[in-house]
C-alpha cells in the first residue's frame, strides 16, 4: 500500500524481454536499505515487486518484472532506456498519510489532452473514458502515474487536475506531454461505493 507521495524519480537503464514478460533495471535515490528483495515499490502507480538490487555507477538500483498483464493494462509497455519514472516506497504502519490510500493496482491508463499553465501551476487535462466516468468526482481523489491528486473539474469526456510546482519539480509530471498515456487508478474508496450502489 502507497499513499501517492513521490520519493523519487527514477531512471530505467536497461530493459530485458523473457516470453511476454518485461525486466527492468531501475536506478534511483532511493537508500539501498530501502530497496529490499521482495518487498513491493510503486513505479509510476504501479504496485511491482524488487527481484533484485545492487549498485551501478555508485547509484543504487533495483530490477522488476512485469508481467503480460501488466504490460497490456499500464503505460510500461512504452517504457525503454531512459525513460523517467515515479517511485514510492511501501507503506509503514508509523507513516503518515499524506496523499490517499493507493494500492498500485492500475485501472488502465488514460491519455492527456492539454497541458495549460497557470502561474506557477500546470493545469492538466485527461481524457475521461467511459469506463472510468463513475469514478471521477469534483474534490474527490486519483492516482495517475504514481501521484496522488485532487480532482478539479469534471466534464462528460475530460477532467482537470492541478500540478502545483513542487509536485511538477518532484514528479514526472514536468516531462509529461499532451498525448502521452499515463496510469490511473481510481480511489478505492469510489470503487467500492459505486459497487455498493449497483
Amino acid at each position: 500500500m502507497f499513499t501517492g507521495i513521490i520519493k523519487d524519480i527514477g531512471r530505467v537503464f536497461k530493459v530485458e524481454k523473457k516470453e511476454g514478460d518485461k525486466k527492468f533495471f531501475i536506478s534511483t535515490h532511493l537508500k539501498f536499505i530501502n530497496l529490499t528483495t521482495g518487498s513491493s515499490i510503486c513505479c509510476s502507480g504501479v504496485c511491482l515487486t524488487i527481484i533484485k538490487r545492487g549498485k551501478n555507477k555508485k547509484k543504487n538500483f533495483f530490477v522488476i518484472a512485469a508481467s503480460k498483464e501488466t504490460l497490456k493494462k499500464s503505460n510500461i509497455k512504452h517504457w525503454q532506456k531512459g525513460s523517467k519514472i515515479n517511485l514510492e516506497n511501501a507503506l509503514k504502519v508509523s507513516d503518515y498519510l499524506s496523499g490517499h490510500l493507493v494500492f498500485g493496482h492500475i485501472d488502465g491508463t488514460i491519455k492527456v489532452l492539454s497541458i495549460k499553465k497557470q502561474n506557477g501551476s500546470l493545469e492538466f487535462n485527461f481524457e475521461l473514458p467511459s469506463w472510468l466516468n463513475k469514478y471521477i468526482v469534483p474534490k474527490g481523489s486519483v492516482c495517475i502515474d504514481g501521484v496522488s491528486l485532487t480532482v478539479n473539474t469534471v466534464n462528460q469526456n475530460n477532467f482537470y487536475v492541478s500540478i502545483i510546482e513542487h509536485t511538477k519539480k518532484e514528479t514526472t509530471f514536468s516531462y509529461a506531454k499532451v498525448g502521452d498515456f499515463l496510469n490511473v487508478e481510481i480511489d478505492m474508496l469510489a470503487r467500492y461505493v459505486c459497487n455498493e450502489l449497483k
